[in-house]
């Protein structure tokens, strides 16, 4: 076996050992501070720069590596040999797995092994009780409302115009406010696109996709407009180094409080996004009690704008919603993400303890 075969698993090798054994500390200073930060930067001044996704351009860059790998195959069976034939196709589709799997680790992978978000800010998580949270819940409306009706007197549910026209640009800006309040870096201009056609995404039951191979930040088009922001400022979470789930939410959440209050619209929907986490949290402890209080006290606009996100998401049909599950749950947890898919929902312990650490 000659070394230009084996070369790339004597890498990826070496990088999963390195995963594997560097604490986090060490890989907080030496990829996710140091060499992340420069492959973000070099990577943002090239193919980024091209008018369409490049999640497109990496599925297109597969079919064209597929159709190769048959085509070589064809060439080498053509030749007599039928099983020189599938020991090349076998080689270059191991290869190409090592491949991305080296690409997917360099290039973004190492930062689920990093500190964690609330370990380098200095606080402690934290699990609100059912009283805490239900009085959160209720005071949140009433912010809610405040801002709302400096928006508009109208109950309607508010229109898409009200969305910034380059929602990337400004989302961006103040996701990369929150990064440099913190002391995290803002490397690069990572870009977002929102995906056509409408359902590409939210048909598979996700909102938004951080495409590592791309290092571009995706959101469905087809999201109702007061959840792009939000969703957007978490895929940018993610291009700016952070792989769990929780902690890109949490990210969602600080950059609603970089928006200034001339721009209630923001403010708003950024506040919804995380208000919606607590109130259906809340739902699930006590369904009745939080339907009679939502029917009585819930502000009219905010009840109208919440039944046009559940009639928008309600356009677009989950597909093998099982299947879906199953398979991030297990890639996350082979990330060293705790809890899985279930690690979603620690938003509301890293806000509540950002709150009481303030």
């Amino acid at each position: 076996m000659t070394l230009r075969r084996i070369w790339p698993s004597l890498l990826l090798g070496i990088l999963l050992l390195l995963r594997l054994l560097l604490p986090p500390a060490a890989i907080e200073a030496a990829y996710s501070r140091g060499l992340f930060v420069a492959v973000r930067t070099v990577w943002d001044r090239t193919l980024p720069l091209l008018p369409v996704p490049l999640f497109f351009l990496f599925w297109v860059a597969l079919i064209y590596f597929l159709a190769r790998t048959q085509v070589r195959y064809k060439e080498v069976k053509e030749q007599g040999s039928r099983r020189g034939a599938w020991r090349t196709v076998g080689w270059r589709l191991y290869n190409g797995v090592v491949g991305l799997i080296i690409v997917f680790l360099l290039g973004w992978g190492f930062n689920y092994g990093r500190v964690p978000v609330d370990e380098t800010m200095g606080f402690e998580r934290y699990q609100p009780s059912l009283d805490e949270l239900r009085a959160r819940v209720y005071l949140e409306a009433d912010s809610l409302a405040v801002l709302r009706s400096r928006i508009t007197q109208d109950t309607n549910a508010l229109k898409p115009a009200l969305l910034p026209p380059d929602l990337a640009s400004c989302v961006l800006a103040h996701v990369s406010s929150a990064f440099a309040r913190h002391g995290y870096p803002t490397p690069g201009r990572p870009r977002g696109r929102r995906l056509r056609p409408k359902g590409i995404l939210l048909r598979f039951g996700t909102a938004g996709v951080y495409w590592p191979w791309v290092g571009e930040a995706n959101i469905d088009a087809g999201l109702h407009h007061l959840q792009q922001p939000a969703v957007m400022a978490h895929e940018y979470g993610h291009a700016y180094g952070f792989g769990d789930e929780g902690s890109c939410t949490f990210w969602a959440y600080l950059t609603g409080l970089e928006i200034k209050d001339d721009d209630p619209y923001l403010q708003y929907a950024f506040k919804l996004a995380y208000w919606r986490q607590i109130a259906g949290r809340l739902r699930r402890a006590e369904p009745y009690a939080y339907t009679d209080w939502r029917a009585a006290n819930l502000d009219p606009g905010i009840r109208n704008d919440l039944a046009a996100i559940y009639a928008n998401s309600a356009q677009y049909e989950d597909l093998a919603p099982v299947v879906r599950d199953l398979t991030y749950d297990a890639y996350l947890r082979t990330q060293g993400v705790h809890g899985g898919i279930t690690n979603y929902g620690t938003v509301i312990q890293l806000v509540e303890g950002y709150r009481r650490g303030r």
